[in-house]
């Protein structure tokens, strides 16, 4: 009996091969959001440990911007993940679920943005519901990364509540019934210079000066009005920026589902009887 022969080592590149262009350009789109998922989950996990807070029901994850880093930054590891093993192993079942999970995505990024135009309205009221809940919960000693980025958007924006300054006679401090030194003031990130926000009690008060006096101390524009018209401003910009995603997604899916069919074809190809010895 005459004995086969058996090729040893790697089976030679053949025009059927996967495109490696395809393939690396996949893997290493998914390494970039990789990394950058990484990083926003890592934020997440630094802000959660560095408050020390037990989280006993769901309540306590209302308004917590560290548990949103993580579901964010945990859900983008576990996609691009899949998609980077996927590529690397020309592994057809990963591919396609990656291909579905960011086709998934783009579906309800659209579907979201759509009906958010729609009810701009209606989302512009629930956005300034949640905004006073926040202003509520400023100073709250649990959630001291709300003060902190409260205090950044007013910094970085110069602005000073949600639609004016006087969303701050919410707050149990800043309200004018309250028995502290804080009473009709406002926190002094609203304060208009950094010599001012130096002094902590630059906003002392102000709700009792008249309209000149006020506006030469603090911002009396709230922040809410104030990213209105920042994104009425930067309509184009926003734009391209929002195009440039939505092109990103519909590339990476296209690579999953080429490289997937690509991979398909060859395996077919070898169960066919012409290539049986």
């Amino acid at each position: 009996m005459q004995n086969k022969r058996r090729r040893i080592g790697p089976r030679p590149s053949s025009p059927e091969d996967p495109s490696k262009c395809i393939k690396f350009a996949l893997f290493f789109l998914n390494v970039l959001f990789w990394l950058a998922a990484i990083l926003i989950l890592g934020v997440g996990v630094y802000m959660m440990v560095d408050k020390d807070v037990d989280y006993q029901s769901l309540s306590d994850l209302s308004f917590d911007p560290a548990v949103l880093f993580v579901i964010l930054g945990g859900a983008l590891f576990l996609i691009t993940f899949l998609g980077c093993l996927g590529a690397l192993r020309e592994n057809t079942s990963m591919l396609c679920c990656y291909g579905i999970i960011v086709g998934v995505l783009l579906l309800i990024e659209v579907a979201c943005g759509t009906l958010g135009f729609v009810f701009r309205e209606k989302v512009e009221e629930n956005i300034q519901i949640k905004l006073k809940e926040a202003i509520n919960l400023y100073r709250d000693p649990d959630k001291p990364d709300l003060q902190l980025i409260i205090e950044t958007v007013q910094t970085e924006f110069k602005c000073c509540g949600i639609t004016s300054y006087e969303d701050w006679q919410a707050n149990l401090y800043f309200n004018c019934s309250s028995p502290g030194a804080e009473a009709c003031g406002v926190p002094k990130t609203c304060c208009k210079t950094e010599e001012d926000r130096i002094n902590s009690q630059c906003g002392f008060g102000v709700g009792g000066m008249d309209t000149i006096e006020r506006e030469k101390r603090i911002y009396t524009t709230g922040c809410l009005t104030t990213a209105v018209n920042w994104f009425k401003n930067n309509l184009i910009t926003i734009g391209i920026a929002s195009f440039g995603i939505f092109l990103l997604q519909i590339i990476t899916i296209w690579l999953a589902i080429t490289l997937r069919d690509q991979v398909a074809e060859i395996k077919e190809s070898f169960k066919s009887p012409s290539n049986r010895r």
